[in-house]
């Protein structure tokens, strides 16, 4: 193994080998570092054929010390600190530990080490090392104490409170890895190693009570990870270690990039934390990761991040859970996930299945997959011979891989037998039972014994057993694995009968604390039940079905939950109760950081909108970032709260609900985009899968229920002179249309396409229908597409829409309502926008937050080119970009997400600061630019905490605009984006449009200024489904048509708890515009920043990616935006031209009109393009936006007005010029004269 590692060493010095926190080692640094420790441990006497103890938490010394190791010829045995001293020196006694590597300031009490042999002691040149202490009982004389210079050798500590080795039983030398900087480095090739010598000995439990340790060769490992395909080690492969250092699992994590010429990144702690393999994931740019079955479910349920950006991940250990791989597959589609199966005796993996969604589908068991190269597996019976495919029997593995054996030869002649029909060979008998499939596919049935797994572990129940029945006051124990009701994971649940004294029986403390100190913690039960008398079958074995359930566990609290010391106690407390109710805990603490109980910006939003209404403080989110404590963040509350407070909204006023009534800003956005011809590049597919028997006269009331809570889902939109009113509906035209259609298997696909491009009239139909497609061929299969209009919902609006049609349904189906079903809303829509309207107030008024923020956004934005960055686009490309929109998706896995989170959270930044730096990276190396503007959706919602249950579109676009001049690292382009982001969020009130009315840029038709690249992050809460057999969720459907020339669409998949469970990265662009070549290779691109960038964030930005666009951007790319005229030109010449001309005169204040001139160029924008169309509209003529935006000129226009057919639609009624309906303060500026340029939305 090291020798092999040596090569790579040689071949690729300063390539990155490992990586710890901020520590950093090239393959020549560590082959440095553990030849200098090797030299150590062969000077202290260790020799070829020993075991070395390495008792080392995770760190870079612990992969130096395991190699320095190997170098000098022994093999390793991994002395998990965590683990009780009893256990650990009960471990090295079984392995013939001759030697400990620990440090300096190892706890006390592990080992009793004895003095080195005289001569060793007596020979300082042949011995080099510092300082020695002997043991009291091998004391030296009092001159060599007086004199520690004269008397070098090994460090002896003694352990005063640990037992002394039997006798003649030789205790192993310590010696101190920090002895390694003043030794000589052992030469390459100085000790020779064959391919049989041990490499190292892995613990696992025995049924006896007592670890049985399992001796496996160097060839084991090297068969194991080197020449096979199951995963890739090479160059540009970063693998995470996380696995426990006693598992074979960190043999496959650390020695297979190793090997292989990877990188090898070490997760820090004992234990892997799904938020701290997030965070590196993201911060190194993992791009390979193991895990144990049960971390991978919940990593998919509560973490499903961090997984997100894994190009591969191995589950194995145990069984897998179909539901949670199907869940997995389907959110990370580019993840190549694989069942890896093998007991430790057989090193790491005996097989490695790549899964399909096929292998899930129905919830089929996962297949384990065939042999690994130089593998073989034998399915036999209790005699030792082949069972016929497809029938049960006991798995036996040979060939590569298989272990020498256990350190007990009496355990090794009981599972290592001789094969029957190959002389000589011998085979291990796992204990599984499997059966092969007609394709050499194998599968997994369950153990032969008692055997199982807790968390990735295997246990022999009868360790423990044999543990607790050691207790003075226990007579009788039996041990199972139960499922909790809370997660599913399976956990140990210990039953003891009482010994002697049952009036005193033993106490589930006592017991806890008596295993706690003789196993390891995974060993250690959850929960003890203490019996009169184990329940019996009539056989006489043990009645496990009659077993009682263990009492609940009752929920942990945190100390410093009350807030009890701090200066705002009060405030405290009261923090403390929002940090739990918006994080879903059960509860926060006054010191508890609010991101790392997991909380993110959209939840930061939420929680600061929950602050401003309970406690009247407004903060911004740089606040909570620096003071993300319930005890730090109350003197600023407190504080805000004794500001002088915004005007607040008059009181609710009662409305005629037929009568036009303004709109929002947002829901302006969206009827001027429908105006312009969007289509249904804004429809909003929610589609849920059901299964059972669905009562649809049911669900099509519940839906109208819905919107009987929800204004917003019957609210239609008619124009006056060119601008939107809403009108409420009511009665049975308030009734969101819903059809139940019967198809066919195979059109299924086709008649959904056909219903999520149904475009909508917002005229006269309310924004939401749906549509229940029942399949003919399996009763019971259905599917429910509800599609909105983006008018009336985002993506915020799932989780209450759904929730709210839950209820609806159950209500409706289980008994006759009386009344309404759902309640009304406490904060409606339209109140909120009136409610929003008071507190922005209007840009003419300078003490208004709207001119504020107006003002910080005329400074940020000023100098900047309105076109967005420059990419590579097509060279045919039109002059306005149709909708056409293509797609390409990526799936980074719940390990990469967790990574990036971590990495992200470790430079107080979130998740999307870390997608933007990355971002802005792949666009850098594209050629767009050092000064790079991005648009940006923000929630819309976090200054009214009354409306976190409301349907209806909130959403705000944000400009962010980065200097990354200097090519700056990952780690400064992060700090750099973080400032940036966080002063956009803090001004995040003011509607885009009036912002763009204020800077008034040149505009492009078809286009939005400084936005045509935009990144959305959709981290809302999940939309919980209650339908029947509603098991897979609301899945969000593609319309086909773009929305911005190129939207970079993030989903984060999270479980309960927020566990990362994945990214999906969807890049929707214009086809006509964007070259396919660019968007193909940026989709790559942008995982690779990711992980680079959270892997290695001293890396220079144009580093972060490893190959470059298949063409760099130039000035060919550039839009330019319509040159004014000079002079007004050629008069208009036909009636028509003449008509034209005398609408675009009123509409852009201008005094003249030349016929070839540009609408644009003039001044004109989308509202002023509405309103020219709605004026040209006759009863004869329909003229659109959509139209002006592709014939500019008045010439341009005539032209295209006469070529329309008369009758190509139905023309409407000429719109009269009323008096406009009063609107409120902030919508003066968004609909008068400075409504500028074409409006956004996003998912």
């Amino acid at each position: 193994m090291h020798e092999l590692f040596e090569e790579r060493a040689a071949r690729t010095p300063d390539a990155t080998a490992l990586v710890y926190g901020e520590e950093r080692l090239s393959y020549a640094g560590l082959d440095a570092a553990a030849a200098r420790l090797a030299g150590l441990l062969v000077a202290r006497g260790v020799t070829r054929g020993d075991t070395v103890g390495v008792c080392l938490e995770r760190s870079a010394e612990l992969a130096v010390a395991v190699l320095a190791t190997l170098k000098a010829g022994a093999g390793y045995v991994m002395l998990d600190p965590g683990f009780p001293p009893a256990r650990l020196r009960d471990m090295a006694a079984d392995a013939g530990v001759t030697a400990v590597l620990a440090r300096r300031d190892a706890p006390p009490g592990l080992w009793t080490e004895a003095a080195p042999a005289p001569e060793a002691m007596a020979s300082p040149e042949a011995v080099p090392g510092p300082d020695a202490v002997a043991a009291p009982e091998a004391a030296p004389a009092p001159e060599a104490v007086a004199s520690p210079a004269a008397v070098p050798g090994p460090h002896v500590v003694p352990a005063p409170s640990a037992e002394a080795p039997p006798p003649g039983e030789v205790a192993p030398v310590l010696i101190l890895v920090e002895d390694a900087a003043q030794a000589d480095p052992l030469p390459r090739g100085a000790v020779a190693v064959a391919g049989d010598d041990v490499a190292c000995v892995m613990f696992t439990s025995g049924s006896t009570g007592r670890p049985k340790g399992i001796v496996a060769p160097h060839r084991a490992v090297t068969a194991t990870l080197t020449g096979q395909g199951f995963a890739s080690f090479g160059p540009g492969a970063v693998w995470l270690q996380c696995a426990p250092v006693s598992w074979d699992a960190f043999a496959l994590e650390l020695w297979g990039p190793l090997l292989g010429g990877g990188a090898c990144v070490l997760h820090p702690g004992r234990r892997p934390d799904p938020v701290v393999i997030a965070r590196l994931v993201a911060a190194h740019g993992v791009t390979s990761m193991y895990l144990s079955g049960s971390l991978f479910n919940v990593v998919v349920d509560e973490y499903p991040q961090a997984i997100a950006g894994l190009r591969e991940l191995i589950v194995g250990g145990e069984a897998l859970s179909p539901p949670h791989v199907a869940r997995a597959l389907e959110r990370h589609p580019g993840l190549r996930l694989s069942n890896g199966y093998g007991p430790v005796e057989c090193m790491v993996f005996l097989t490695v299945h790549r899964i399909t969604p096929e292998d899930v589908r129905d919830g089929r068991p996962v297949p384990i997959g065939e042999p690994l190269n130089g593998k073989r597996l034998h399915v036999l019976d209790e005699r030792l011979r082949p069972v016929p495919d497809g029938e049960r029997g006991e798995l036996y593995a040979a060939g590569a891989g298989v272990a020498r054996g256990y350190c007990d030869a009496a355990l090794t002649a009981e599972r290592f037998v001789a094969a029957p029909s190959a002389a000589g060979e011998r085979l291990y008998r796992t204990g599984d039972m499997a059966r092969r499939r007609p394709d050499g596919v194998l599968e997994y049935l369950g153990r032969a014994d008692d055997q199982v797994k807790i968390r990735g572990f295997r246990v022999e129940p009868g360790e423990v057993e044999a543990v607790l029945t050691g207790h003075p006051a226990v007579d009788r124990a039996a041990v199972v694995a139960a499922r909790a009701d809370t997660d599913g994971e399976r956990r140990l649940v210990a039953y003891v009968v009482p010994g002697g004294d049952r009036s005193r029986p033993p106490t589930e403390a006592g017991l806890r604390a008596h295993a706690e100190q003789r196993l390891a913690e995974y060993l250690v039960p959850a929960a003890f039940v203490v019996l009169d008398a184990l329940p019996l079958t009539p056989s006489g074995k043990l009645d496990r079905a009659a077993l009682p359930e263990p009492p609940r566990a009752r929920p942990a609290t945190t100390t410093a939950g009350a807030g009890t010391g701090h200066a705002h106690g009060e405030t405290v407390r009261a923090l403390c109760a929002l940090f739990a109710d918006v994080l879903h805990v059960p509860e926060a603490g006054a010191d508890d950081d609010f991101f790392a109980l997991g909380g993110h910006s959209l939840l930061a939003a939420r929680v600061l909108g929950r602050v401003r209404a309970t406690l009247g403080a407004e903060l911004d989110l740089r606040t909570l970032f620096d003071a993300p404590t319930p005890a730090a963040l109350a003197p600023h509350v407190d504080a805000a709260a004794r500001m002088p407070k915004a005007p607040e909204a008059p009181p609710r006023e009662t409305v005629d609900a037929a009568a036009p009534l303004p709109v929002s800003p947002a829901q302006a956005r969206l009827w001027f985009l429908d105006r312009l011809g969007a289509g249904v590049a804004y429809n909003l597919p929610m589609l849920v899968r059901l299964r059972g028997e669905v009562d649809a006269d049911a669900l099509a009331d519940a839906l109208g229920d819905v919107a009987e809570r929800h204004e917003v889902l019957r609210t239609v939109f008619d124009e006056v002179d060119g601008a939107p009113v809403r009108r409420v509906l009511d009665g049975p035209a308030a009734r969101p249309p819903f059809r139940q259609v019967v198809v066919g298997e195979q059109e299924l696909d086709a008649a959904l396409r056909d219903a999520v491009r149904r475009r909508f009239d917002l005229r006269g139909e309310p924004p939401v229908r749906a549509a229940l497609f029942s399949v003919r061929e399996r009763p019971g299969e259905h599917a429910l597409l509800v599609l909105a209009h983006h008018i009336a919902g985002d993506g915020w609006s799932l989780a209450p829409l759904f929730r709210d049609l839950t209820r609806a349904y159950t209500a409706r189906t289980t008994a006759v309502p009386d009344g309404p079903v759902l309640p009304p809303l406490p904060v409606p829509y339209a109140e909120h926008a009136r409610r929003r309207a008071a507190r922005v107030g209007a840009p003419a008024d300078p003490e208004s937050l709207a001119a504020r923020q107006i003002a910080y956004w005329r400074q940020r934005l000023s100098g900047l080119a309105p076109g967005g960055p420059l990419v590579p686009r097509r060279q045919d490309r039109p002059a306005v970009p149709g909708p056409a929109a293509a797609t390409l998706v990526r799936r980074l896995g719940a390990e990469a997400h967790a990574r990036l989170l971590d990495a992200a959270r470790a430079q107080g930044a979130t998740l999307f600061m870390a997608l933007h730096t990355a971002l802005a990276a792949a666009l850098v190396r594209a050629g767009a630019g050092e000064d790079l503007a991005i648009g940006a959706p923000v929630a819309g919602r976090a200054a009214d905490g009354g409306v976190e249950d409301a349907v209806g579109f909130f959403v705000n676009m944000l400009v962010l605009r980065t200097d990354l001049s200097g090519d700056p690292t990952a780690r400064q382009a992060l700090a750099r984006v973080k400032e940036a982001d966080l002063a956009a969020f803090a001004h995040q009130d003011v509607p885009f449009e009036d912002v763009v009315g204020e800077l008034n840029p040149a505009r492009t038709p078809g286009r939005q200024p400084f936005t045509d690249v935009v990144l959305a992050l959709q981290n809302n809460a999940r939309a919980e489904v209650g339908l029947p057999g509603a098991d897979a969720g609301v899945e969000v459907v593609r319309t086909g048509e773009a929305r911005f020339e190129l939207l970079v669409d993030v989903t984060e998949e999270t479980g309960p708890g927020g566990a990362p469970e994945g990214l999906t990265l969807t890049f929707e662009y214009r086809s006509g515009s964007l070259e396919e070549r660019f968007v193909a290779w940026l989709a790559d691109a942008l995982p690779q920043a990711l992980e680079a960038a959270a892997a290695a964030p001293d890396t220079r930005l144009r580093e972060l990616i490893a190959t470059g666009p298949p063409r760099t951007a130039d000035q060919s790319d550039a839009i330019a935006a319509p040159a004014a005229a000079k002079t007004p030109g050629a008069k208009p010449a036909t009636p028509l031209e003449r008509e034209i001309a005398a609408v675009w005169r009123d509409v852009l204040g201008v005094p003249d009109v030349g016929r070839d001139e540009d609408f644009f160029a003039l001044g004109g924008n989308s509202l002023r393009a509405v309103r020219v169309a709605a004026r040209l509209t006759t009863a004869a003529r329909t003229a659109t936006a959509a139209q002006l935006f592709a014939a500019p000129t008045v010439a341009a226009l005539a032209a295209e007005l006469e070529r329309a057919p008369a009758a190509a639609a139905p023309a409407p009624a000429p719109i009269p010029r009323r008096p406009r309906v009063p609107r409120q303060q902030d919508q003066q500026s968004h609909l008068g004269r400075q409504q500028e340029e074409r409006p956004w939305t996003s998912a």
